[in-house]
Order: C-alpha cells, then sequence, then structure tokens
C-alpha cells in the first residue's frame, strides 16, 4: 500500500473562505492530518456559494466541499477562555498552523508569530496575507477580487483596450496563494527536519498576482504597455480569432518565423510565405494589423472542430476557447482525474477540481467529503485528553459545538 507524502503531518487550520483553507486542503491531499477549528457560526465559505447560484447547505454544499475535503472540523468559541485553552492544547501537538486571519486580529488571540515561537518552537506557521507583512497597507483586508484583481494589475491588463475592466471571478488569486503557501510548508518541514526548528511561512495575494504579471510589468519598462486590442496585438499569431460557428480560437506560434509557413498553408494562404510583410517576425511586426485582419477572414470560414483537425495536423501550436460548461466534459480532464465525481446527500451528481500536483508512488488522492461544522469536534477533544463529562460541559456552555448540539 502506498504511503502518502504528508503522512504523520499534523496541520491547524484557522482560516475562512479560499487561500488559506485551499493550502490546508492540498496538505491534507498529500496525507496531513488536518483539523479546521471553525467559530460557532462556521467559515463563511459555507454560505457564500449562494451568491454564485449554488445551493450551500449541510447536504449539498459544492462551494465549501471544494476547499475542505480530506478534513476534520472542529468548532470552538475562541473568545471564550476555554476556546483558547483547546487551540492551544491543539497546537502542542500540531507541526503546521495555517490561517488568514491578519496580524492584528492574530495578536488579539496571543496566536501571532512571535507569540507563538516561544511556546512552540518547532511549528511552522503559514500565514495568507492581502498584501504582506510591511507597507501601509499590511493590515488592510485583501481578497483576491481586489488584492490580486484589482491592485495586482490583472483586471487593468486582461481586457480588450478601451473597454471595462474584466469582471474577475472568484478564487482565482487564492488558489494560487494557496498552493504557493503549501510549496513554502514543505519547504519548512524539510529545513525542520535539518535544524529542528520551526519557520514563519507567509505568501499575499497581491504579491503572488505581481509574480504572475512578472513578464508583463518586465516589458511594461521597454514600451509594451497593456491592456492590449486583440486588433492590434504583440503579434497576430498570438491572438485569439472567432470561428464560423461563433467559438473562439487561440493561436500561440511564439516561434514565428519556424511555424508562419505551416500556419498559412492551413488557412489556404501560401502565397502570403512570399509577401515581404509577413515572412518574417521582423516585418510582420510592422504590418499586425493587416495580417490580423486576413486571419480573421479565413477563421471566419470554419467551424472550431473543422479548425481544430487542421491546426492539429499541422503541429502547430493551438487551443479552443472553452468555457466552464466546455471543461466539465473534457475527456483530457477526466482522463487525467484532474475532474472528481460528488454525488451529494440530495442526490445530485456534481464536479469538483482536484489537486493540480500528482504524484506517480503515493497512488491516486484521496476523496472523503469534507466534514459538517463540528463533525469531529467530540473525537478531537478527547483525542487531546478530554473526557466526555468535560466535553459537555464545555457545549453547555456553549464554548464548543459539535454535530449533536446544533
Amino acid at each position: 500500500m502506498s504511503r502518502k507524502l504528508l503522512e504523520g503531518v499534523k496541520v491547524l487550520e484557522l482560516a475562512s473562505f479560499i487561500a488559506a483553507p485551499s493550502c490546508a486542503k492540498i496538505l491534507a491531499d498529500w496525507g496531513a492530518l488536518v483539523i479546521k477549528v471553525e467559530s460557532l457560526s462556521g467559515d463563511g465559505q459555507r454560505y457564500i456559494g449562494t451568491t454564485f447560484d449554488c445551493p450551500a447547505n449541510e447536504c449539498e454544499n459544492p462551494w465549501f466541499e471544494e476547499e475542505n475535503f480530506n478534513k476534520k472540523s472542529i468548532s470552538v468559541d475562541l473568545k471564550s477562555k476555554d476556546g483558547q485553552e483547546i487551540l492551544h492544547k491543539l497546537m502542542e501537538g500540531a507541526d503546521v498552523f495555517v490561517t488568514n486571519l491578519r496580524t492584528p486580529a492574530l495578536e488579539r488571540l496571543g496566536l501571532a508569530y512571535q507569540q507563538l515561537k516561544s511556546e512552540y518552537p518547532q511549528l511552522i506557521m503559514g500565514q495568507i496575507m492581502g498584501y504582506g507583512e510591511k507597507g501601509p497597507l499590511k493590515d488592510k483586508p485583501g481578497f483576491d477580487y481586489t488584492a490580486y484583481f484589482a491592485r495586482g494589475g490583472i483586471m487593468a491588463s486582461l481586457m480588450e483596450k478601451d473597454t471595462s475592466p474584466i469582471n474577475g471571478g472568484p478564487g482565482f488569486g487564492d488558489h494560487y496563494a494557496g498552493i504557493s503557501l503549501a510549496g513554502g510548508v514543505c519547504a519548512a518541514l524539510y529545513n525542520r527536519k535539518e535544524s529542528g526548528l520551526g519557520e514563519k511561512v507567509t505568501v499575499s495575494l497581491y504579491h503572488t498576482a505581481l509574480y504572475g504579471m512578472g513578464s508583463l510589468i518586465i516589458s511594461d519598462q521597454y514600451g509594451n504597455k497593456m491592456p492590449l486590442s486583440r486588433l492590434k496585438p504583440n503579434s497576430p499569431v498570438l491572438n485569439s480569432y472567432k470561428c464560423k460557428d461563433d467559438r473562439w480560437i487561440q493561436l500561440a506560434l511564439v516561434k514565428y518565423d519556424l511555424w508562419i509557413g505551416k500556419f498559412f498553408a492551413c488557412i489556404d494562404r501560401k502565397d502570403l510565405i512570399e509577401d515581404q510583410r509577413f515572412n518574417s517576425q521582423v516585418a510582420m511586426a510592422d504590418h499586425v494589423e493587416e495580417l490580423v485582419e486576413i486571419i480573421s477572414q479565413a477563421m471566419i470560414l470554419k467551424g472550431i472542430d473543422e479548425w481544430e483537425q487542421i491546426l492539429l495536423e499541422a503541429d502547430v501550436p493551438f487551443e479552443r476557447i472553452q468555457t466552464c460548461e466546455d471543461i466539465q466534459k473534457d475527456q483530457q480532464a477526466w482522463a487525467n482525474q484532474y475532474l472528481i465525481k460528488k454525488v451529494y446527500d440530495t442526490g445530485t451528481e456534481g464536479v469538483l477540481v482536484n489537486t493540480p500536483v500528482q504524484f506517480k508512488e503515493m497512488g491516486d488522492l484521496d476523496y472523503n467529503p469534507a466534514p459538517r461544522l463540528g463533525e469531529d469536534t467530540d473525537t478531537v477533544l478527547k483525542s487531546i485528553g478530554y473526557g466526555t463529562d468535560e466535553i459537555e460541559d464545555l457545549k453547555l456552555k456553549k464554548a464548543i459545538k459539535s454535530a449533536d448540539n446544533k
């Protein structure tokens, strides 16, 4: 039987919504035991799905499920003395503490890194931030809509020039920040094995955006100003085109001089191979808009399936521009287990997305449904020494909540 790579690692998660929980979920997928500490009302991710036309109840909650399967849930009032005592008892046996609480909130709870370091010198703390530990925005609340898409330059760069900014979808920056933090945590775990010491690992949504925008930030300094219009792109063959059936294709002929002859043959314009305006990358740079128009007129003559066959046979880089609906039916995604099916208690079958890192020897990822609020409170408390009577007393004092006292 294959061994999970992080088997034996215990992770304590005190986080909400997507970014930090997605990090903890990745660690859980890789074999770590993740205990999700929620307030008595629960992670806000349990309820936000309705904003996006999804169900958000205990029987069917895909938004929460996506970020939280393979975890345990314990529901605790951290404002109470009993709740804080429980958290510190959990912290004693934890290897990793993952959070997205802002530092002032952590300080009020006694959970900031400097407060924890002396008591738990081997603890690794992973913190997702909006904007980073320093600077005027260090304590500003950050979401991927704001810190990632807006301030990070992504909204302004990906819009069609002279139109409105894109309407960014939730989760993009969160997931990139989450997987970055998971990588940092694993590096810290390796270092602890060598040094015996813990570490603080931070990732900000803003920095994650800047890292993704690196090539554009660099080229901006030399005159490549974003956003661009698809009618005047950097290159006519690094551009999107509409097909006869109103579907779109993205071309990616990065090596213009190598592939352009093949492509001109694909669109039945072999004559352009001898055209000095377009027969080299250097010459094309002065005739971008002309070539965009020529390619547009050619691409609109055939449907996307026909173009896919032609371009595949020519072995030039392209891809059909897919919708979320297309992805759910994509054989490539299913063949590699990038997607998984989930049957909810309602009987509805849904599609979730797997962690984007795969290991050959570890085997397939496990799938254990996301926990209901406080589902594991009793079990987790017993594992750290609480007796049945103590647990019942804590419920009466409303310091904890479990599945049986909602």
